[in-house]
């Protein structure tokens, strides 16, 4: 892609901060001899591509594009993940089963799945054509293919929202948690999950968890400002690698708190992998 169809940023996207530093310049995954360079926010702390490809340009790629074959495919440390992250929302909830709920860049339906079993009101949102069928004829789960900013979108309102591995691919963070606010009941639950910028193989080398799809790397201090911004209240911050992806399908024989101290102790020791942010809308 030419460098003058590229996107430059001179402030950063989530906080509106002027003040910029380079954070690292990496090989690109996909196109050889080329390169991404990413920029770091010294207020917020969030990493972000720096030049970019226009919303535009990404939105009509990623919407028609093909699906990798076996990609479809469940995989289990994911779906133990999902099944626990269902169970923590529940415990978040005043009502009981029937929560309406919707999944925010569904892919697959992965979480759906382990969502619906756990009570809720599933619903997906999938801008990927292939995926968005997929998940309603094979799974036969409602989803709209599409953006949430498109008038078709149903006008409702969830009592929680999820967004599983999205928001480091968003052109505007802050414009679309503002429509999914739009989208939640008053005291309404919205789970955020991401790559991490403090995932120890990054700690550990510079640039060495970065991928050429990913715009932005929150960390444990610029997601949850970002919902506080928004007018959320941050209740639960996951970040320390979790027993539970190391033991298939045996870990849902332990009890909960197992599995939360043993995330929390990997958090303290430094063992950080991906980042959770649970919230509640004011």
């Amino acid at each position: 892609v030419g460098a003058a169809f590229l996107e430059y940023l001179h402030g950063c996207p989530v906080c509106r901060c002027q003040a910029l530093s380079h954070y690292c310049r990496v090989p690109s995954l996909f196109n050889d001899g080329e390169f991404i360079q990413y920029d770091r926010c010294n207020d917020c702390g969030v990493a972000f591509r720096n030049p970019r490809l226009p919303s535009t340009y990404r939105e009509e790629r990623y919407e028609d594009g093909e699906v990798p074959e076996g990609s479809l495919a469940l995989k289990p440390k994911n779906q133990i993940h999902y099944y626990y992250m269902a169970r923590r929302l529940r415990r978040y909830l005043a009502t009981g089963s029937g929560a309406r709920l919707l999944d925010f860049g569904c892919g697959s339906g992965g979480f759906l799945i382990e969502l619906q079993q756990a009570g809720f009101e599933v619903m997906g949102l999938e801008l990927n054509k292939a995926l968005a069928n997929h998940v309603r004829s094979e799974l036969g789960i409602p989803t709209y293919q599409g953006l949430i900013t498109d008038p078709e979108f149903p006008d409702r309102k969830f009592d929680v929202i999820v967004s599983s591995q999205v928001f480091e691919h968003l052109v505007d963070p802050r414009n679309t948690l503002l429509e999914l606010r739009d989208h939640l009941e008053t005291s309404g639950l919205v789970l955020i999950e991401v790559p991490n910028l403090f995932h120890i193989k990054e700690r550990l080398r510079k640039g060495a968890v970065m991928d050429d799809s990913h715009l932005f790397y929150f960390n444990r201090h610029s997601l949850p400002r970002l919902l506080r911004d928004h007018g959320f209240s941050v209740l639960r911050i996951e970040e320390g690698a979790r027993p539970y992806r190391f033991m298939s399908q045996h870990a849902k024989r332990l009890p909960e708190w197992f599995h939360d101290l043993g995330q929390r102790a990997a958090s303290t020791l430094q063992i950080k992998t991906g980042l959770s942010v649970l919230a509640r809308l004011d």
